[in-house]
């Protein structure tokens, strides 16, 4: 632990430094701004349209976080040949990747906080300018489905870290955190399309065999969609939650232990 928590403040503070979230935070800005000035439109749906583009707008930001920012603190010790230095310290293969993924979370959840910060300004200014149309609104709900969108953010951390300690090219981990995030945000759709495909047809049972092993092994990143609660002011269920969270903390857990393995074997020239 001594050696994992100085790497995860360094790897924090890299991110941090990072230009690119200054870009990030402007394009958030934009989109939150945008929503005060379009709100009129939607003079009937104003609160239900709020919250749907403030969260929209933390989860494409966090997205841009952890595919821009996030890979090049992964891979930057590995392109730029530092990697064995760090490891020359008395710290182990395991522990870089834990720290690596530490300090990713921390700089995820430092700039995703300020961000909701932002957002919850515009919740405030339009809640106080339309209060009829907020009637159904809660903060704890609102916060909740904000939470959630860093579970989701973690667990593609995790892919992230997994990609990027078994390619040795930071563009083919990017291409493939990319496409476990837009399998995962479909694939509990897709399986459900299946299934009901399924009971009108007649399908071979290694297809059915094949869809059931895919679900599994590919994130379901849909269980962590709290939006349309927090938009209608639904409350969520304390069963649904844990369940979530044991999720994203068990599916987290199993990609590190493979990264930290792949990274264990992985020889560097």
């Amino acid at each position: 632990m001594s050696s994992i928590l100085p790497l995860a403040l360094i790897t924090y503070k890299e991110g941090i430094r990072n230009r690119s979230v200054f870009g990030i935070l402007l394009f958030s800005l934009f989109i939150f701004g945008l929503n005060i000035a379009v709100s009129g439109l939607f003079l009937r749906e104003i609160g239900k349209v709020t919250v749907d583009v403030n969260l929209s707008a933390l989860s494409f930001s966090g997205l841009l976080l952890v595919l821009f920012v996030g890979l090049n603190l992964m891979t930057k010790d590995i392109d730029r040949k530092t990697v064995q230095l760090v490891l020359s310290k008395p710290i182990s293969r395991p522990c870089y990747i834990l720290g690596k993924y530490l300090g990713l979370l921390m700089f995820i959840l430092v700039s995703l906080s300020v961000l909701l910060g932002l957002s919850c300004v515009t919740i405030v200014l339009l809640s106080g300018l339309y209060p009829d149309y907020f009637g159904n609104f809660s903060w704890s709900i609102y916060l909740v489905a904000a939470a959630f969108i860093f579970i989701k953010l973690a667990v593609l951390a995790a892919a992230l870290v997994l990609f990027s300690a078994l390619s040795t090219s930071s563009f083919i981990a990017l291409i493939f955190t990319v496409s476990t995030y837009l399998a995962g945000q479909a694939i509990e759709e897709v399986v459900l399309y299946l299934e009901s495909s399924f009971r009108t047809a007649e399908v071979a049972p290694a297809l059915q065999t094949f869809i059931t092993t895919v679900s599994y092994l590919l994130p379901n990143l849909a269980v962590f969609d709290f939006g349309r609660e927090a938009a209608h002011g639904i409350a969520i269920a304390p069963t649904t939650v844990f369940s979530s969270l044991g999720y994203a903390v068990s599916y987290a857990g199993v990609l590190l232990l493979l990264a930290a393995i792949a990274f264990s074997r992985r020889e560097f020239n």
